[in-house]
């Protein structure tokens, strides 16, 4: 694990064991992370000597304490007040988890059941993720969780789905523009208009459109 300096300057590798995912608490005086990365692989559901845990590690000593000791997979740390909050699939599917620094005590807070929660990222107030192609906010402090209404603005209003006649001028702007085809037999040529490819007769005969 290493500190990226935003001026640019040269990487400090941080004192601990080597690591996967982390985040500091908020004095920065500790260190939540994962020893190993597994993340990515191909091994759901997987339960054995390889599944992350969540480790404490105190900045600057070797001193290290796993916080989860659970065979699942444990991962995502993110370290917000006097909470640990992380994804988990102890439960079969990938949920948060919050454990407390304080209290020791491990809660569940999400209960999704049909897909993985996914690539968290937070702040003080907020753990965002994705669930099933949504994307789900959890506040902190009024520990609710709820799916973001996100809007995108766009011309689709104007790539509506209608029927246009190409002009007689197509082939001649697909020659121009390089988007054509030539058959090895020379009856027949392919050529781009619209963003679609079409395959034309070089003198007579039908005409098919081979994309849509």
């Amino acid at each position: 694990l290493y500190h990226a300096p935003v001026d640019g300057s040269d990487l400090k590798q941080i004192p601990t064991t080597e690591g996967g995912f982390c985040s500091y608490s908020p004095d920065g005086k500790k260190l939540a992370l994962n020893r190993m990365f597994r993340e990515f692989r191909t091994w759901k559901y997987y339960r054995g000597g390889q599944a992350d845990d969540i480790w404490i590690n105190t900045v600057g000593t070797t001193e290290l304490v796993n916080v989860t000791n659970n065979p699942a997979q444990d991962i995502f740390p993110m370290w917000i007040g006097e909470e640990i909050y992380f994804m988990s699939d102890r439960d079969h599917t990938m949920n948060l988890f919050c454990y407390n620094t304080a209290t020791g005590q491990t809660r569940k807070v999400t209960d999704f059941k049909e897909y993985d929660c996914k690539f968290p990222s937070y702040s003080q107030d907020y753990v965002v993720f994705e669930n099933g192609g949504y994307i789900y906010k959890y506040d902190i402090k009024g520990k609710k969780c709820e799916k973001v209404t996100i809007t995108l603005a766009s011309d689709g209003v104007y790539a509506r789905n209608k029927l246009s006649e190409a002009p007689k001028g197509m082939k001649t702007m697909s020659i121009l523009r390089g988007g054509i085809s030539l058959s090895p037999d020379g009856e027949r040529v392919l050529a781009a208009y619209r963003g679609d490819i079409f395959n034309l007769p070089a003198t007579q005969g039908a005409t098919y459109q081979i994309t849509s």
